[in-house]
């Protein structure tokens, strides 16, 4: 049946204008929020959702944390069945349980109906990551986490407005359960306000097209979108595809934690199963199902053209089975306060390892095995100062075909903003001395990781910091052949007697005024075989200071002279030492 042409317009009007609306509300949210993580460093994700029958469907998106994306759709779903039949104009909800949709207790989903006559019909949403959520330890990264209830305080479905009126015992409740208290309300405010916004700017849309007309529309962008992900699946030939990656450690003295994926790729469906992945552990990275599905799904959206528009055409496709007890989908009350970065590291890697095999120059770019390190202390007014230590987490995006990797953050986290340093500087009691590109910290391949990093972040004020190494042992993994990634390193008071480089793991450890962590952050896995990269390439970078000559010889088999003081290739000794390493 042939689409008229009046609708097929009508469906990008609709389509662009949400697209727009959720970008409003992310500006909303940079430009009011109080604490850096929102107006800095971006840690959030703003879409708008509808809800044609007893599930909501992701409709429109902005770019934000992409780990975030289809993990907030089971949140939104959670609440709409707390509160289906207790849902009113002016409502606001929130939600931040692992085991209702979240992810770990430190993601908190704002949503607000839109009301097309009596009926809710589309749902603006915020999820962010907040700088602290309670519980023991301040910035709410556990590492000694043994229950869900020490990850931080678990908000199950509430409402924070009802009917318009702002539930002040709620928000005490929450502030009081806070230890930044002075930025959360401010934040809060500023995810309300862009719902808020949103919802407006629907209203209008409604008001000028008509719902039966915007849910015709929504349906015509999400069909679209389905059809251009079936197309790619279906050029990817039938078949079931097994690969399986592996975590360091759960921090708590479970090694080697496997997750393993089967991807079956039927026309244009897509099957991904966890089946064999390793059962829950004592630590906290477990993942919930809705991190789970989320981080599968981005792996696919990598796979995919950019400029296919990101809505629930993108599942339609795809079914992600987890069984229930596993690393992948613990039963409560496993801790799952890591899982946003591992776990979900090796969610994302074991699918693209999988899809490699079939789709060989789609995969690619992902990297996000973090060494999260946080440190925490007083302002001299006596206020608590929670600082996560961003510029230690950046680098590691991997490469992929036809492009070497790029950018200071892994894709996960795409649409998070490197916060300034300047700012940072007014903001915490720290300095950067330094972040700068490391020499021979990247995987080598026929496209190279985007090149580690060297970090050295300054704490003037008495601090203390909580280390979770990743990717030490079982670093981030090249696709196609190529090498992966080197292991990351953390050393907490760098320079001073009693320096600790970090194993695996360290527990609020005490650093005077003036204590220094490096970070050693691993650059991301390459794409293709190492000798199939141009040599030419390699003496760039031998030139630019991403690699040395010693490197550009054992990595790549270039043969790089120095005439003078200037690096110059050898190309007939190049040629000769790669056909003897291929023969051999």
């Amino acid at each position: 049946m042939r689409t008229n042409p009046s609708d097929r317009i009508l469906s990008q009007v609709v389509g662009g204008t949400l697209d727009s609306v959720a970008q409003e509300m992310s500006a909303v949210v940079t430009r009011t929020a109080r604490s850096p993580l929102f107006n800095e460093a971006h840690d959030f994700t703003t879409g708008i959702f509808d809800l044609p029958g007893s599930q909501s469907r992701l409709v429109a998106q902005a770019p934000g944390c992409t780990l975030h994306l289809y993990a907030v759709v089971s949140a939104v779903d959670r609440l709409m069945e707390a509160f289906r039949y207790d849902l009113h104009p002016g409502d606001v909800l929130l939600v931040n349980d692992p085991y209702y949709g979240g992810s770990h207790s430190l993601d908190w989903t704002i949503v607000t109906p839109v009301f097309h006559g009596r009926k809710p019909m589309l749902l603006p949403a915020v999820r962010s990551h907040m700088g602290d959520n309670g519980g023991p330890v301040a910035g709410g990264y556990n590492p000694r986490s043994r229950d869900i209830w020490q990850d931080g305080l678990r908000i199950p479905p509430i409402k924070l407005y009802e009917r318009g009126e702002k539930r002040r015992d709620v928000f005490e409740m929450i502030l009081g359960n806070n230890r930044l208290a002075h930025w959360l309300e401010g934040d809060l405010d500023a995810m309300i306000g862009a719902c808020k916004v949103a919802a407006e700017r629907i209203q209008s849309l409604l008001e000028r097209y008509g719902g039966d007309a915007v849910a015709e529309a929504v349906d015509s962008r999400i069909a679209y979108t389905e059809k251009r992900v079936r197309e790619e699946i279906a050029s990817w030939p039938d078949g079931t595809y097994t690969a399986e990656t592996f975590a360091d450690h759960d921090f708590q003295g479970m090694q080697d934690i496997q997750v393993r994926a089967t991807v079956t790729v039927s026309g244009s469906d897509l099957a991904i199963d966890f089946t064999g992945s390793s059962p829950q552990v004592a630590g906290f990275v477990n993942s919930p199902l809705s991190n789970t599905t989320s981080f599968a799904f981005v792996a696919i959206s990598t796979c995919c053209d950019e400029d296919i528009p990101i809505n629930e055409g993108y599942m339609n496709p795809v079914t992600v089975t987890a069984p229930l007890g596993t690393v992948v989908n613990p039963k409560p009350p496993a801790p799952c306060g890591h899982a946003t970065a591992c776990v979900g590291a090796e969610i994302a890697e074991a699918v693209l390892l999988a899809l490699s095999q079939c789709a060989p120059n789609r995969v690619g770019v992902n990297a996000h095995k973090l060494p999260l390190a946080y440190s925490h202390g007083q302002y001299e007014d006596g206020r608590p100062w929670v600082n996560l230590n961003f510029y230690g987490y950046t680098g590691g995006a991997g490469a992929a075909y036809g492009t070497d990797g790029w950018g200071l953050y892994p894709p996960v986290m795409t649409g998070v903003i490197l916060p300034s340093i300047e700012m940072t500087e007014l903001q915490y009691p720290s300095r950067v001395l330094q972040h700068e590109y490391k020499a021979d910290f990247t995987g080598p391949g026929r496209w190279r990781g985007a090149p580690g990093l060297e970090v050295r972040i300054q704490h003037l004020a008495d601090s203390r910091t909580s280390v979770m190494m990743a990717g030490v042992r079982h670093t981030t993994q090249g696709f196609c052949g190529a090498g992966a990634g080197p292991s990351n390193r953390v050393v907490v008071d760098e320079g001073r007697p009693g320096a600790l480089e970090v194993p695996e793991t360290a527990f609020n450890v005490g650093m005077a005024a003036g204590g220094v962590l490096a970070f050693h952050r691993s650059g991301g896995g390459g794409w293709g075989d190492p000798l199939d990269r141009e040599a030419e390439a390699v003496l760039d970078d031998v030139l630019n200071g991403y690699v040395s000559v010693e490197h550009a010889f054992a990595d790549y088999g270039v043969v790089i002279q120095s005439i003078g003081k200037k690096p110059v290739l050898d190309l007939p000794a190049t040629i000769a030492e790669r056909d003897r390493r291929r023969s051999s």
